[in-house]
């Protein structure tokens, strides 16, 4: 059985049911409180208005005919005090306008007469599975909220003290206010600001993702010069990796490559492709960064590492936030999954795409890929120079 109708049948039924012939209405009446539900009965528009405010009801069964009065004015009426309410109306075969006219006004369904139990249970049954799966979604999307903001609230704190702690350990390792003694203490103190700014990128990059999920992380747009960004970030990183024994290239092509997006969320990316690349990187290898236009005139770039790799059944996992493929690797490599799904938060923020191709001890390819549509240059003449080259 579906988590649908499992949250439909533990959850509470009401129904109001409006329709002037007493006997059918009744009849309905037994009907659904035989099978759980709660229901109530009205035979008028101001009868029907009264029975609601006194029910709360979730659905409502109106037949269109209610005497002289015109069962379709009640859709709105009801809609207006119950937002979240689900009308079924009921008409005769021979005034099937009449339905098309109740769906317009925002009705969910619709019956017709003679009415048969099994077919009208059927119905109340697709009400309350619709009702439940809001009810899902709506508390999924507090619980997100919730979770962002708590997020949020977290980082905002601990950010604080690390600055602090950062700041402090930086005027302690410059020895600006007289020597420490002991040479293991300066070790202790670098240390000690290496630890705190690792942390505090680990927290930016939570509030970054929190932020991403919650809609609220937004482009400071400006024209960028990709390959100026790139040389920044690779001569960053050169330290980091001849340390870790590796070898880091960029390759960049003889054109300009100049691109409409967030400067700082762009070395955001390549900062993250290309600490991951190092990380996974056994010593002797290779990690390249390569920018280049793509065939139809955006921007694509490129890391590409001889480290560890990844099946590719294990790509998707890759991109979930807080995972790690392997709990070997878990111990060997320092991390918390964060790096890949935020990257793609804030390639897709830019209306881009990020492709991941791996395989298990062969290396690990990202491409990113930004549209033509923030290319500062047409496309033809952005192939033109490509071809030339």
């Amino acid at each position: 059985m579906s988590d649908a109708k499992l949250g439909a049948q533990s959850m509470d039924r009401r129904v109001l049911v409006v329709d002037d012939d007493v006997d059918l209405a009744e009849s309905l009446q037994e009907i659904l409180q035989s099978r759980g539900y709660t229901a109530a009965i009205a035979h008028s528009i101001v009868g029907a208005t009264s029975a609601a405010n006194a029910l709360n009801p979730h659905v409502a069964i109106i037949d269109v005919n209610l005497g002289r009065e015109n069962g379709l004015t009640l859709i709105t009426t009801l809609k207006d005090a119950f937002p979240g309410i689900l009308c079924v109306v009921i008409t005769a075969r021979g005034e099937v306008e009449h339905a098309v006219e109740a769906l317009r006004r925002g009705a969910f369904d619709y019956l017709l007469k003679p009415l048969h139990p099994l077919d009208t249970l059927s119905r109340l049954e697709k009400c309350f599975d619709k009702i439940a799966l809001q009810q899902r979604a709506e508390r999924a999307e507090a619980q997100s909220e919730a979770k962002s903001a708590f997020l949020a609230t977290i980082s905002h704190e601990l950010r604080t003290p690390l600055n602090a702690i950062i700041g402090f350990a930086g005027l302690m390792e410059d020895q600006r206010f007289g020597p420490l003694g002991a040479p293991r203490y300066r070790e202790y103190v670098t240390d000690i600001k290496n630890s705190g700014e690792h942390l505090l990128g680990l927290i930016n990059n939570i509030l970054d993702l929190s932020r991403a999920e919650a809609g609220k992380l937004h482009l400071q747009e400006d024209v960028v010069d990709v390959a100026e960004v790139a040389e920044v970030c690779v001569r960053q990183m050169q330290l980091r990796a001849a340390e870790s024994g590796l070898r880091l290239e960029l390759a960049l092509p003889a054109s300009p490559l100049m691109l409409r997006g967030d400067a700082s969320k762009l070395r955001q990316i390549l900062f993250n492709l290309l600490s991951n690349a190092l990380k996974f990187t056994p010593v002797e290898g290779h990690v390249l960064l390569k920018i280049e236009y793509a065939s139809d005139g955006g921007i694509n770039l490129v890391v590409k590492d001889s480290g560890v790799g990844m099946s590719p059944a294990d790509i998707p996992l890759a991109m979930q936030p807080f995972t790690q493929l392997d709990n070997r690797l878990a111990r060997r490599y320092e991390g918390t999954g964060l790096g890949l799904p935020l990257t793609r938060s804030l390639v897709e923020l830019h209306g881009g795409s990020l492709r991941l191709e791996s395989a298990l001890s062969e290396g690990t390819t990202v491409t990113v890929a930004f549209p033509a549509s923030r290319t500062i240059a047409s496309a033809p003449d952005a192939l033109a120079r490509t071809a030339a080259r």
